[in-house]
């Protein structure tokens, strides 16, 4: 029994941002040891401090079953209900950081002022707009299929979580935020509501295409609403129904994909025609078929780098084949790839995607059928889009989907697992560098432990984590191409968090994200401020620690 309590209670500081107007000059943090057990939430720990620790600590509670949202607070810097978290699950070296909402005035400790989040909720006008000119048996009908989609919704409790986690807030106060937009939303989808186009038209001008799709909102979500896919990008294909969307830049980036194949104009040579010496026809698929080493290959793969890394970042390219040959597996490269469709999934453009799905899945189920079914992306948006979006488009389009997709980093954990990463070859790069997880490997859900386990293993890099809430480079979304000036500041922020832990620089393995960082960097330069600050490829990293200095590290 006594074995039981000590694996069931634990003893650690509640640490707590302090603030009272009336007395303080500057918020303060103040530490309280506590002693819990399994069961005991951060409201528990809260209400223990107060009526037996410090009475004057401010924080507000009501329902405890994570109905009313009253106790959203940020814990170690992500939104959550107090009343759901469980302390033991989020106690870090000892300590749990509790602080109020943020983006939002601090009345007294954790309370804040909800005021400028319920007027973004007022501006979306949430309540049945009805044209009463109409007869009745011209009105919308509810549809079962109706109801379900409205209820989809339905469970926001208005706690705030998402909107103090929004990383576009953090940079344009302007922006309605997750939980406005999800409520407008509900009354878009309604057919009683008589507003639903004016409702769209009104979301565009107010920011809909401001969001990255980087899902801050929903993992701070305590319903676990859907907010990017059900919502957002659901919102955006209506606003190009009623020809209100997407934005003049995103029809630009569509015209040069439906022009070039791709979402990024030719500046260099393709990827993918660097080693002619190596083209080659498997089943009738022109390819680069690249095997440089002696023997079997222990595996065979086909390679999809994306537009960006294929026209703008060759270099990664030849990272990503110089870590498979140094390993044993054997590389096809499609000649013909093209554009994924992501940028028509992204802005709201979903039925012009097609041709670009079909092409693709032709390619891969070639493969697939002659044995060669891995697919691997080496770029993170690409990947999202082939996990989440091809197998519903396949059953839509009545495609075969018989490969299965990885991204590189994923298949490399793989490969270590089954003893086919050749770790002992590994040599020593200097570097003390912080990972910066990609929103779209995310949604991959691809975990960070994945990439933040393999950097670990390469000798002389120094990783340095910082616990915080999702940062967001700003590339994601078409934010970069339609408000250029809050994707820049986005990555900005991003690259000062990092400096200000003294490391060399960001580490990433998404091609938007690192030209968002070089953009930011530019920036910076000509505004005559310049960072000291590399952005490192993670791939060009891991070619370098296996010793080929054409996939070298690349940064500014």
């Amino acid at each position: 029994m006594n074995d039981m309590k000590d694996i069931r209670e634990m003893k650690a500081i509640i640490r707590i941002l302090r603030f009272n107007p009336d007395i303080d000059e500057k918020p303060y943090y103040q530490d309280f040891e506590l002693e819990f057990g399994s069961g005991t939430t951060i409201l528990d720990c809260l209400i223990n401090i107060k009526d037996n620790q410090e009475g004057s600590l401010t924080f507000r509670r009501s329902c405890r079953s994570g109905i009313c949202g009253s106790c959203a607070v940020r814990i170690n810097h992500r939104a959550m209900l107090a009343c759901k978290t469980q302390a033991m699950d989020v106690v870090r070296d000892g300590v749990v950081l509790v602080e109020p909402l943020v983006h939002l005035r601090t009345i007294k400790d954790l309370v804040v002022d909800l005021e400028p989040f319920y007027n973004t909720i007022e501006q979306v006008h949430p309540w049945l707009i009805t044209d009463h000119t109409l007869k009745e048996k011209e009105e919308g009908a509810v549809i079962p299929a109706d109801v379900e989609l409205l209820g989809s919704v339905d469970d926001c409790i208005f706690c705030g979580a998402c909107y103090s986690d929004c990383n576009v807030i953090d940079v344009d106060r302007s922006f309605l935020g997750p939980s406005a937009i999800a409520k407008s939303f509900r009354f878009t989808v309604d057919p009683r509501d008589s507003a639903g186009d004016e409702r769209i038209r009104q979301l565009v001008e107010q920011g809909l295409y401001k969001c990255p799709v980087d899902q801050e909102c929903e993992i701070a979500c305590p319903k676990g609403l859907s907010l990017r896919r059900d919502i957002i990008e659901y919102l955006r294909c209506g606003a190009v129904a009623n020809e209100v969307g997407p934005m003049p830049a995103h029809k630009r980036l569509i015209m040069s994909v439906l022009d070039t194949g791709a979402s990024v104009p030719v500046t260099t040579t393709q990827a993918v025609d660097e080693y002619p010496e190596y083209e080659s026809d498997f089943h009738g698929i022109h390819e680069l078929y690249i095997k440089k080493f002696e023997g079997e290959p222990v595996a065979e793969v086909v390679l999809f780098f994306g537009c960006i890394i294929n026209r703008r970042q060759q270099d990664t390219a030849a990272a990503i084949i110089n870590i498979f040959q140094h390993n044993n597996v054997a590389v096809h490269i499609p000649k013909k790839q093209v554009c994924c469709g992501s940028p028509f999934m992204r802005v709201g453009m979903r039925d012009a995607m097609k041709p670009f799905v079909t092409q693709n899945f032709e390619i891969f189920n070639t493969y697939a059928s002659h044995g060669v079914p891995h697919i691997l992306t080496s770029c993170s948006g690409c990947n999202s889009t082939f996990r989440h979006d091809y197998p519903g488009l396949a059953r839509e389009y009545g495609l075969d989907f018989d490969f299965e997709i990885f991204d590189v980093g994923e298949y490399m954990t793989m490969m270590e697992a089954d003893g086919n990463l050749r770790l002992e070859d590994l040599k020593p790069v200097k570097m003390r560098a912080m990972y910066h997880y990609p929103c779209h490997i995310r949604a991959s859900e691809l975990d960070e432990s994945i990439y933040v386990d393999l950097i670990r293993k390469i000798p002389g890099m120094e990783l340095v984590q910082v616990p915080s809430s999702g940062l967001c480079c700003g590339g994601g979304g078409g934010v970069r191409a339609a408000y250029p000036e809050v994707s820049d500041k986005l990555s900005i922020r991003r690259m000062e968090v990092a400096k200000e832990e003294g490391v060399d620089g960001l580490l990433t393995n998404c091609p938007f994200c690192i030209l968002s960082f070089e953009r930011g960097l530019e920036l910076m330069r000509e505004s005559g401020e310049p960072m000291e600050f590399g952005i490192f490829d993670f791939y060009k990293v891991f070619s370098r620690a296996f010793g080929e200095e054409k996939g070298g590290v690349g940064g500014n």
